[in-house]
């Protein structure tokens, strides 16, 4: 229980660094230069104000200089964060499968929230997380063509797949209907899941999609066939499903198949 605390403070910890690559990357402002600031005064923050979502109860949700208030963002995506590495912790305990899925879900994460806020997935988030996850992939599995094979074809699987549907879209629409962004995400989110399930996750993310926008739609807001809308989210939300679910998903397809 100990350990399963600790994991979730580093998580918090982890996630308040999140929120400064989620608001700098878009804007091309260095993650490593420069204190965090208030986007609204920039007024550099003192330590006392940084502590991931005590602080922003303690100031009462405002900036302590301009008294603007400060979007629960900031502490959700902080618990977030401390719930997927707790997450990971309980699943596969402290070790590299442990590093593997806190990496994947951080880099689902951070592209979900970037896309939501610019219509753009970060090259430089996929380039980080990926080259990450693949390290902590080698030290847990090895390293050699056999084992990494899968990872491989899981790479080439969410690339291609989405690719196709990328060219067939703009072929149709005579415009870019379909990020490549997306198809980034995908091939780096294969390189986590292997071949057959990144294949399951990118016939899912529609299915996701769809639902989202169904649920949209009963609550009243209105969506246009041209309003375009970010598909990043829903393929992170689809790719953390079957890093969790991924033989049950499989064992309930092949059921309904074969009856």
């Amino acid at each position: 229980m100990g350990i399963g605390i600790l994991v979730f403070v580093y998580g918090l910890l982890f996630g308040s660094f999140y929120n400064v690559i989620i608001y700098r990357v878009p804007l091309d402002i260095s993650i490593a230069k420069g204190r965090s600031m208030c986007p609204t005064c920039s007024t550099t923050l003192r330590w006392v104000d940084l502590f991931p979502v005590f602080s922003w109860i303690f100031l009462k949700r405002k900036c302590r200089y301009c008294h603007e208030k400060i979007s629960a963002r900031y502490p959700v995506i902080e618990l977030l964060t401390a719930m997927l590495f707790l997450l990971s912790y309980l699943y596969f305990g402290i070790g590299w499968e442990f590093l593997i899925y806190c990496t994947l879900w951080s880099m689902l994460l951070i592209t979900a929230m970037i896309d939501i806020d610019h219509m753009i997935i970060a090259d430089a988030v996929l380039y980080f997380f990926t080259a990450a996850g693949l390290f902590a992939i080698i030290m847990s599995r090895g390293f050699s063509a056999e084992i990494l094979a899968d990872n491989v074809l899981g790479l080439v699987a969410g690339f291609l797949i989405y690719f196709v549907i990328y060219i067939v879209a703009k072929a149709i629409y005579k415009k870019e209907a379909f990020g490549f962004g997306d198809v980034m995400l995908m091939a780096a989110s294969g390189v986590f899941l292997g071949f057959k399930y990144t294949v399951l996750a990118a016939i899912l993310s529609f299915y996701t999609a769809l639902i989202a926008i169904g649920i949209m739609k009963l609550i009243g807001k209105k969506i246009k066939v041209s309003e375009e809308i970010p598909f990043g989210p829903y393929i992170c939300i689809s790719v953390f499903i079957v890093s969790l679910y991924g033989n049950k998903l499989m064992e309930i397809y092949f059921n309904i198949i074969m009856r």
